[in-house]
């Protein structure tokens, strides 16, 4: 599988990367035996980096794949994100973002535990918290860079006046941002700013959270233990619209005789922008993770990006921002 370098790291990531939060069980439920089969069946496949979190299922996600690692720790790049907090309540699960030096150190202990490890490859800040300096986050993430914790420091989910608070902050190689052909606003500035300062783009939900797979229609519906059905994504009043995006990019693909059909050109696409190093796919199972590989296919083609903006023409409103489960600030 193709690979490309992470920024200014020295990392080579395969194109596809195998995202985790399935893992947690806020994809509708989640066996953890599966999930330690779908990194299994990953790494088989030629993906040779995974990306998870502390806050997917509270640790449940890292301890899978650090089960993995025991025996093939040394085929994986690992990535993982600190920076929101949880706490059990009378009512359930409270959660809040929290970026301050002391609490990711505190967090990154955690996952390292979780996880087997001495030193993470990539430790990312999961989301910027607008009450805490970039400086006190930055400034302890480069103390446990410097202790051997840490190889190299990543930012997740950051707007263009966040990553320019950390850029002043301190050093880091990597933006995570959600990214498909839905969700383009951050061609207009966050990709541009880390092309111009080598910042490596790790895209996630390059499958539009599961309607670029092809598989969904107006009619479909979620668990209640699946955070997609509350997401506005799937249930305002453009659905419809964004449904029939990928009906007409299901003719494109099928057109361009593409193996992989509408899933493997969405990702294409997502790839086809130099800024990007890497998609990420999640995967309940080792048939979904082998799925996943898969898509790393052919380049887009110019004729294939040309349709799909006529495609996008067409439904402007399938294009609106929507909110992809954040956690609100904290208190």
């Amino acid at each position: 599988m193709e690979t490309r370098r992470l920024g200014a790291s020295d990392l080579d990531l395969t194109v596809i990367g195998l995202g985790t939060w399935q893992f947690g069980g806020r994809w509708g439920g989640a066996d953890d035996s599966h999930s330690e089969a779908a990194c299994h069946a990953a790494l088989d496949a030629g993906i040779n980096w995974v990306d998870t979190a502390d806050i997917y299922g509270q640790g449940r996600a890292e301890q899978v794949v650090g089960k993995v690692l025991r025996d093939r720790g040394d085929e994986v790049i690992v990535a993982t994100k600190g920076g929101v907090a949880w706490e059990v309540t009378g009512d359930g699960m409270r959660i809040w973002r929290e970026a301050s030096g002391a609490y990711l150190r505190m967090a990154l202990e955690r996952s390292l535990t979780a996880l087997g490890l001495d030193a993470v490859d990539l430790y990312q800040v999961h989301w910027p918290v607008g009450d805490v300096p970039a400086d006190d986050t930055f400034a302890e993430l480069v103390k446990m860079r410097d202790e051997g914790k840490i190889r190299w420091i990543g930012v997740s989910n950051y707007h263009l006046a966040d990553l320019e608070a950390a850029h002043a902050a301190g050093p880091f190689v990597s933006l995570q941002v959600g990214y498909h052909v839905m969700r383009r606003q951050l061609e207009a500035a966050e990709l541009p700013w880390c092309r111009e300062h080598g910042v490596g783009v790790l895209a996630y939900g390059p499958l539009a959270h599961g309607l670029l797979t092809g598989r969904m229609d107006e009619g479909t519906t979620f668990p209640a233990n699946d955070w997609r059905a509350q997401s506005e994504f799937f249930a305002d009043e453009h659905f419809a619209d964004r449904v029939a995006v990928m009906r007409r990019m299901q003719q494109v693909a099928d057109e361009s005789g593409r193996p992989g059909g509408v899933a493997e050109m969405a990702v294409a696409w997502v790839l086809r922008r130099p800024e990007v190093s890497s998609a990420i796919v999640g995967a309940h199972d080792a048939a979904q993770a082998r799925g996943a590989a898969a898509l790393a296919g052919a380049p887009l083609f110019a004729d294939e990006e040309a349709a799909i903006d006529a495609v996008l023409a067409d439904y402007p409103a399938a294009s609106r921002e929507y909110g992809h489960g954040e956690p609100p600030p904290r208190d």
